[in-house]
């Protein structure tokens, strides 16, 4: 009697899921010129765009393509050659494809040695992802334990030091990573 019809919006987004799933198979057969060139979703385009973020740097193109077939990446460039999004634009994708949701808890964590770093990874974070329902959270030292701990088990993304991060795991009950998709060690 009653049929269960999904939203359109969720129609759109598995059609592209299933392109994109597809199109990974083709990466690294073509030059890579810009962002536009990768099978990234609409969200992450939009995000990039946005940023102004047009063509990707020698790590960008050697290790985006990769990381989005599922691979482990360990790569080494120049401050400012452009890791932070090399691995920042993977972890969107990779959620978006699990259609990851808050219910499903922590699918990346970040680990800085800084909190500087870890603040201007988070704030990349904000701008590409922007367009995506995930919600993120920057765990460094200097902030508000209390309000940290309370929002923990809420966050897809953490960008965080070692020794936050250790107290949290000491700590926190709320902190569970059992569904961790992937685990980013930058500039460690």
């Amino acid at each position: 009697m009653f049929q269960n019809r999904r939203p359109k919006k969720k129609q759109i987004e598995t059609k592209e899921i299933e392109k994109l799933i597809q199109a990974y198979d083709e990466i690294g057969k073509t030059t890579i010129q810009s962002f536009r060139d990768f099978p990234l979703s609409q969200k992450t385009q939009k995000g990039l765009r946005d940023a102004k973020y047009e063509k990707p740097t020698d790590i960008q193109r050697e290790c985006i393509g990769l990381a989005l077939k599922g691979r482990d990446i360990l790569g080494a460039a120049k401050t400012g050659s452009g890791k932070t999004l090399a691995f920042l634009i993977p972890i969107l994708e990779s959620l978006y494809l699990e259609r990851w949701t808050t219910y499903d808890g922590l699918g990346a964590l970040v680990i800085t040695p800084t909190r500087e770093l870890a603040y201007q990874i988070f704030e990349v974070l904000r701008k590409i992802g922007a367009y995506h329902d995930f919600s993120a959270g920057l765990i460094i030292g200097g902030k508000d334990l209390k309000f940290e701990r309370k929002r923990m088990d809420k966050c897809n993304i953490i960008i965080c030091t070692p020794g936050r991060l250790l107290q949290h795991m000491d700590e926190n009950p709320l902190f569970d990573c059992t569904h961790l998709k992937m685990l980013e060690l930058h500039n460690l």
